[in-house]
């Protein structure tokens, strides 16, 4: 395997916040674009959320969990944009960069004189990333909203929750992590037609239009039926038996799909249903959804007897569909995903060894910069201002003492 990464020599100048931009920026980061994360100088969180630490903990800022999943791979500078000097100091840094990608809200980078326009004239062939919630245009346009908020307003808690039951969202930043992933599509596609034009160009991707773009098939089933699609929990619109079974043990679960005939038998035969076996009037499908209560009683007495592993184990030998519904202690664990690395073990300077996800895909030809951690608070920025930028030490302690690039958070100042 080759020891180059497929991003080596692009450079990212990163504004986002949160979850959907630092997800995109931390994939391009982990396929090896040197991303410059331009941070808020009071904290890394909304406002000043875990700025101050609890205990005498004067460095929290470095240990916030979500912050540093999503931010691995990169280097970090403060910089006040609402600073003329930190604005001039921000476009010296798109100067020498290929993209920028922001997800504030669509008013922000025009107020700060950074829109697309402005930084076109600053490099002309500049990849510019925004990442509106509802779009750059239209009459909710100016409207702020994060994940959970756009899991509902593009239709995917609709269909998430059981049947006849109020709507769910999903359990976690779902419509986040998905248009992260987007993103970073859209950027590799922007990379690869700047190689053939020469030309930059600004790219609107929008957390709401990606969480529709992965429900399609409810948007089609309106349309043929006429009806709004169901909310089914766990259920199956064919399947039966289809769904989570409890198992012996705290939190211990199995899932179980049910769809030919032949596995109808086999379940019934593993678990000693010789009634349900011989009822030939369930071999169809919706004869047993008539009595799925009482089939459903069945399976869970049975699984309750054993653990969700030797339930699957069991199962599977006998050609029935089945898997453990696994915990965060069950996956890190797996021996099957360790054999893979797939897991990514860092050991942060302040936060401690932890480990996540690493990239769901693998080169054969490439590595990857997996193994980073997240940085520190502005941890980069002397590097780069004298660097990158060629500051001289004087200037780089003037913007220091200004507040302009500030080594450690401070407080947010209104004007």
């Amino acid at each position: 395997m080759s020891t180059s990464t497929p991003l080596t020599n692009i450079r990212i100048a990163d504004l986002t916040n949160v979850i959907a931009g630092p997800v995109a920026t931390r994939v391009l980061g982990h396929l090896g674009a040197e991303i410059i994360k331009v941070e808020l100088p009071w904290g890394r969180a909304i406002g000043n959320i875990a700025m101050h630490g609890d205990n005498g903990d004067s460095r929290a800022y470095n240990k916030v969990k979500t912050f540093n999943e999503v931010n691995r791979a990169k280097k970090s500078i403060a910089i006040d944009l609402t600073h003329e000097t930190g604005k001039n100091l921000f476009k010296e840094i798109v100067s020498v960069s290929d993209i920028v990608i922001q997800n504030y809200s669509p008013r922000v980078m025009g107020n700060l004189g950074l829109a697309y326009e402005n930084l076109r004239k600053v490099k002309p062939d500049i990849i510019m990333v925004s990442m509106p919630a509802l779009g750059l245009e239209g009459p909710w346009s100016n409207y702020i909203s994060f994940g959970p908020g756009t899991d509902a307003l593009g239709g995917l808690s609709s269909v998430t929750g059981y049947k006849n039951g109020r709507p769910h969202k999903p359990g976690n930043f779902y419509a986040d992590h998905n248009s992260g992933f987007h993103v970073a599509t859209g950027i590799m596609a922007s990379l690869f037609r700047k190689y053939q034009t020469g030309e930059g160009q600004h790219l609107e991707i929008v957390l709401r239009e990606a969480t529709m773009s992965v429900i399609g098939e409810y948007f089609i089933e309106y349309q043929f039926r006429g009806k709004e699609p169901e909310r089914l929990g766990n259920d199956h619109p064919v399947f039966f038996p289809h769904g989570i079974f409890a198992c012996k043990g705290s939190d211990s679960w199995i899932a179980i799909s049910i769809e030919s005939e032949k596995e109808w038998h086999s379940l019934c035969e593993l678990i000693g249903a010789t009634d349900l076996k011989n009822d030939s009037s369930l071999v169809k499908v919706d004869s047993r959804r008539l009595i799925s209560q009482k089939i459903e009683a069945q399976i869970t007495k049975w699984t309750m007897q054993r653990d969700n592993k030797q339930v699957m184990h069991l199962m599977q030998n006998q050609g029935i569909r089945a898997g453990i519904v696994a915990k965060a202690s069950d996956l890190l664990s797996d021996e099957h995903v360790a054999e893979r690395e797939y897991l990514d073990t860092v050991e942060h300077p302040d936060a401690g060894t932890y480990t996540s996800p690493g990239l769901p895909f693998k080169f054969s030809r490439a590595s990857t910069n997996l193994g980073v951690t997240a940085p520190m608070f502005s941890e980069h920025s002397l590097h780069l201002l004298s660097e990158l930028l060629a500051k001289d030490t004087e200037t780089i302690k003037s913007l220091v003492d200004l507040g302009t690039t500030p080594l450690e958070p401070i407080d947010r100042v209104y004007t």
